[in-house]
């Protein structure tokens, strides 16, 4: 069946073309018009309406290049259905870094918006209606923070059969269960009944090709399994499934020196990395894991305060199972994750 036309920013997108769009943002204190920039894929064919999305923070950089690649690898007579593709969702973030938003908001507490808001509330406000409206599917590309590696996976809420099922086809080596509560992003996709896949890989402000071809590959998947894309999917591994991550906090400030890897697994009271003096002083603290788990995240600067994130540990039920998967995946990447 033939596709229809689909409206954004007063323009008409018809089947089987490209459209660059801008979606006029508040203006800046200098008065000066921002614009997010929006790429539609209009399919000749009917289907599905995917969202594609990255930079809510100014530093999600693999995201940014994952929803590029994307838009140049696929064409309107090979999609069913429409790509809406955002690379940068936030741009006085990424034109304003380090800021976020005027306010020092975070967008993803902005949601749903208001219209006579914040700074933020008005972006999220057009977001919700000009773009998440439209959708059937979302997915959010991001990093890891500053100096805070991340093990490639999907996060999405188990509650939600249609995105778990989704997330299994990503081909992520690791899919992590996120809660509705405190992130009003979420609450906005569900409410609208729009399945959320967050694929979150590498480190802020830092490209990572291994992440960015999962991540393009990953999409393509979920594509297939939509029925957008008449692509068989490639699913070369089965993901271990985690319901609860932590990160494990630095208790003194000092050196970090790591004894583990992303992807490793730990025991419980294992010495996984110790914090030094930085003068030379003879004192070198261990830092013992609180549980068994294995490492999804890593903090990759050895500056460290007391009380910043250093570890990032997710549990499992099945750990033999998940490091059996985890290893066979780091495997077949053309740099390894666990070395």
């Amino acid at each position: 069946m033939n596709n229809k036309k689909i409206t954004m920013c007063d323009v008409n997108v018809h089947p089987g073309e490209v459209a660059n769009l801008a979606l006029p943002m508040p203006e800046q204190y200098s008065c000066s018009p921002l614009y997010m920039p929006i790429k539609v894929i209009h399919g000749e064919k009917k289907g599905p309406c995917l969202v594609i999305y990255s930079v809510l923070k100014g530093i999600e950089l693999n995201g940014l290049e994952i929803a590029n690649r994307i838009i140049k690898s696929v064409t309107p007579s090979q999609i069913s259905g429409t790509i809406i593709a955002i690379p940068v969702m936030n741009v006085y973030a990424l034109t304003h870094y380090p800021s976020i938003l005027p306010a020092g908001d975070n967008l993803s507490n902005c949601f749903p918006g208001n219209e006579q808001g914040s700074y933020g509330e008005r972006v999220a406000h057009l977001i919700t209606h000009e773009i998440f409206k439209k959708a059937n599917y979302c997915i959010e590309l991001q990093t890891g923070g500053l100096n805070h590696n991340i093990l490639p996976q999907v996060y999405c809420n188990f509650d939600n059969a249609r995105a778990k099922e989704l997330a299994k086809v990503f081909r992520s080596p690791v899919v992590t269960n996120v809660t509705l509560k405190g992130n009003n992003l979420r609450q906005t996709t569900e409410e609208l009944q729009i399945p959320l896949l967050v694929y979150q890989a590498g480190e802020a402000m830092r490209f990572d090709e291994n992440a960015i071809d999962l991540g393009v590959n990953g999409i393509k998947n979920v594509m297939s399994a939509i029925n957008m894309l008449d692509k068989e999917t490639v699913q070369e591994i089965n993901p271990i499934f985690s319901r609860d991550e932590d990160w494990i906090v630095a208790h003194k400030s000092g050196i970090l020196h790591t004894n583990t890897t992303l992807g490793q697994i730990i025991e419980k009271e294992e010495i996984i990395g110790t914090i030094s003096d930085p003068f030379g002083a003879d004192i070198i603290c261990p830092i013992k894991a609180p549980k068994k788990g294995i490492v999804v995240g890593v903090n990759t600067s050895p500056l460290i305060h007391e009380g910043l994130p250093i570890f990032k540990v997710a549990s499992f039920l099945d750990y033999d199972k998940a490091e059996t998967i985890i290893e066979e995946w780091d495997k077949k990447q053309p740099d390894s994750y666990i070395g």
